[in-house]
């Protein structure tokens, strides 16, 4: 699973702040192997590891809190419940003169998926947090809508706090393509335009119904000329001789953010504190842009 202690992770950043937070209070939310009403398995374990129920990776690693969230979900066949369906569909037009209504292939759908979700295994996944005390933000490994209502929702319930996600405080196709003119210096940080970018027409720049990916400088600069506008960069950020390579959406969330690794040997709190601080770098300088 990637996440923050892998080598490169997604990255969502929120404003959160920390008011003497009860590290303990995951324990009172942990993962349960018993369903919620809505049929999910969800609670907190250690960093990177479904198992870890105990927590044994450690909670407070000093500026940081590091946990995940776990979320277990019964997620049927779409092949079992086609084919399911079309012998329902069958038998019942050979019952009824070969007719079957619209209302009754939907009730026929719904029946078929709720048996066939019942005997679906339970598939985990995983979703990282760091919570930066001294920042007073979360960071999360993941973009997905569906599963960071889950996540603040249940962080809310755990910690007292709801988290804000960072938004644009500039025009961020105006700063895309500054930064493919020439690098900038944000918050400290030189930010250089990477190997790709995501080009959207201007009518498009909401639905994204028609999106390029582009690695070659001169379709860029000819795009840009005729009016497109960039919706995604991959950049390049360096401080201090260290270099931290991402892709940058409109809307300030990351994608294939690459983590440093740590030095062979060494214990997995220090790896944890090394990515968790190219995190910390990172959001920072997304933090600028949302000013």
């Amino acid at each position: 699973m990637s996440g923050f202690m892998s080598s490169t992770t997604a990255l969502k950043i929120f404003e959160a702040p920390a008011k003497n937070p009860d590290a303990d209070r995951l324990r009172e939310h942990g993962f349960s192997p018993t369903p919620g009403p809505d049929g999910k398995r969800v609670g907190w374990v250690g960093l990177g590891n479904p198992l870890d129920l105990a927590f044994d990776f450690g909670i407070d690693h000093g500026r940081f809190l590091a946990f995940s969230l776990r979320i277990d979900e019964r997620k049927p066949s779409g092949a079992a419940i086609k084919i399911r369906l079309a012998e329902a569909v069958r038998d019942e037009a050979a019952a009824n003169g070969g007719k079957v209504s619209a209302k009754r292939k939907k009730e026929l759908k719904e029946r078929i998926t709720d048996e066939v979700t019942a005997r679906a295994d339970y598939l985990p996944s995983l979703v990282d947090c760091i919570w930066d005390l001294d920042a007073d933000r979360l960071y999360v490994s993941t973009a997905s809508e569906t599963v960071l209502n889950i996540l603040l929702d249940l962080f809310h319930r755990t910690f007292g706090v709801v988290p804000v996600p960072v938004a644009p405080g500039v025009d961020m196709a105006d700063f895309f393509a500054r930064v493919f003119r020439e690098s900038l210096s944000v918050n400290g940080m030189e930010i250089a335009a990477g190997s790709s970018v995501t080009l959207v027409t201007p009518e498009h720049q909401e639905d994204r119904a028609q999106v390029v990916v582009v690695n070659n400088q001169g379709a860029v600069a000819t795009a840009l000329a005729d009016g497109l506008r960039i919706s995604k960069m991959a950049l390049i950020a360096t401080e201090d001789d260290q270099e931290l390579t991402f892709s940058l959406a409109d809307d300030l969330s990351i994608a294939g953010l690459k983590l440093p690794k740590g030095e062979k040997g060494d214990e997995a709190d220090a790896t944890f504190l090394l990515k968790a601080d190219a995190c910390a770098r990172v959001a920072a300088v997304v933090e600028a842009l949302s000013k």
